[in-house]
């Protein structure tokens, strides 16, 4: 009878210890299942804030164009003018030309047109708390004149010739890259001018 007792007993501390033992490893898969679950969506966030553009633009490009009373082959784009704001949920985008690069492409040159002199590309806030963050509900303008560009950089390159960046019928590609984000890749056909200033 007493090692019957004995028996159960002993029977008892080994379940109680089965139960504490499994309780503590399933405590352990939960807490490791949850962490992983934690990293994976965080990387997921990463990829999708990276992947997806941060900036979008806000109006067509404005285009001031050379004289209109020359020959075809002279009239050219000298100024683009557009107006970028966030996409939908991003943070906010620091605008300062130490923290963006923008890129200017045609089929004769890549160039960069965005630096601290402020002579090829200028930003500025018109709408907004006049800093340099670009905030939900703020709006940047974006100028670039193409004459300034260094002529040197076309291929071939044509000296002292002005408006040789812009031909009409000439594709152009504008690409801002933000310190977060994926690029804003603007692409655009030079069209066949009829005024002065006019969207495309």
């Amino acid at each position: 009878m007493n090692r019957r007792g004995l028996t159960g007993l002993e029977t008892a501390i080994i379940l109680v210890a089965f139960v504490i033992t499994a309780s503590a490893f399933a405590f352990v898969v939960l807490n490791m299942g949850m962490l992983s679950a934690d990293q994976a969506q965080s990387v997921i966030s990463s990829s999708v804030e990276e992947s997806s553009a941060a900036l979008m633009m806000d109006t067509d490009i404005i285009g001031t164009f050379s004289n209109t009373t020359g020959t075809q082959s002279a009239i050219c784009l000298e100024k683009a003018t557009f107006y970028v704001r966030l996409s939908q949920g991003d943070s906010p985008i620091d605008m300062d030309d130490s923290k963006v690069v923008i890129t200017y492409t045609n089929p004769r040159c890549h160039t960069d047109i965005y630096d601290s002199n402020g002579t090829i590309t200028t930003i500025t806030p018109v709408a907004g708390d006049g800093d340099s963050m670009l905030e939900a509900g703020e709006k940047f303008k974006i100028v670039i004149d193409f004459t300034q560009i260094d002529k040197a950089a076309v291929d071939p390159a044509q000296g002292d010739m002005n408006n040789v960046y812009t031909h009409p019928y000439e594709e152009l590609r504008i690409e801002i890259q933000p310190s977060a984000g994926a690029k804003l890749s603007v692409e655009r056909v030079i069209p066949q001018v009829a005024n002065i200033v006019m969207g495309f």
